[in-house]
């Protein structure tokens, strides 16, 4: 083989390993792009889903009666809400019939829950249902759709027992004080004229 020959194929063959390295490099790149890609929109797909939660909470306008609160702190619409609850929420004699009701509903779902939205269900008197002999605890999943399909379930327990002992504030509330302020005012002879 002559020796021009044997160098044209020598500079062939490394031009050929320089394109196929390199060949590799952009695949590794092209990979590494798409991973991103999809990371990126995990997270703005993320950002983007309501975040449903519930809590039991003591009523602020007296101190006194708990209730069950289902809130959407998310950015965007929750649709099909569906809770579960086990065992069903306790109630005192004067909730229960309303909770027996509210319960299935919960369980079939609740069509919507806007951004910034909570519904509160009152259980009743919270000494009645903190100081129950029975256990107390509770496992509530929260299943739910945001804009972009089924969201991963909350699933979590609470326990009633958790609850004693803790000090029921009473913090009033706007209401209450135009109540005090109606009262006080109607004690007053209207002007005629």
């Amino acid at each position: 083989m002559p020796k021009v020959m044997l160098m044209e194929t020598t500079i062939a063959a490394t031009a050929a390993a320089a394109a196929l390295v390199s060949g590799v490099f952009v695949w590794l790149q092209v990979r590494e792009m798409q991973r991103q890609t999809k990371l990126q929109r995990e997270i703005a797909e993320a950002a983007a889903q309501p975040y449903v939660w519930a809590d039991f909470r003591v009523s602020a306008d007296n101190g006194w009666g708990l209730g069950f609160v289902l809130g959407n702190s998310g950015p965007t619409m929750a649709r099909n809400v569906r809770v579960h609850i086990d065992p069903p929420l306790p109630a005192d004699q004067r909730a229960s019939e309303f909770i027996d009701r509210v319960r299935p509903k919960l369980e079939r779902g609740l069509a919507s829950l806007a951004p910034g939205h909570q519904l509160d269900w009152t259980l009743g008197g919270s000494p009645e249902l903190v100081n129950k002999t029975e256990p107390m605890a509770h496992t509530i999943r929260i299943e739910y759709d945001g804009p972009f399909g089924p969201v991963e379930p909350t699933e979590f327990r609470f326990d009633f027992d958790d609850l004693r002992e803790t000090t029921a504030r009473h913090f009033g509330t706007l209401h209450a004080i135009r109540q005090s302020v109606d009262k006080l005012t109607d004690k007053f002879p209207r002007s005629q004229g």
